[in-house]
């Protein structure tokens, strides 16, 4: 249950980075960084659903 959380709380974080960006809430000077900012946030994202995907797997 712990790795589930921890997976959700990626997964939200990479989720909130991406938002943020797309609204221009981050401060982002350039385009490059805008696309670097959004990049970071996938990772978060395919990092928590890794995560979760291992946990579910492991309790079938």
């Amino acid at each position: 249950m712990k790795n589930l959380t921890i997976g959700m709380l990626f997964s939200v974080v990479g989720i909130l980075f991406v938002c943020l960006t797309i609204m221009d809430i981050l401060p982002s000077s350039t385009k490059t960084m805008k696309v670097v900012y959004i990049a970071i946030g996938w990772v978060f994202i395919i990092i928590g659903s890794v995560i979760r995907f291992k946990n579910l797997k492991q309790k079938q």
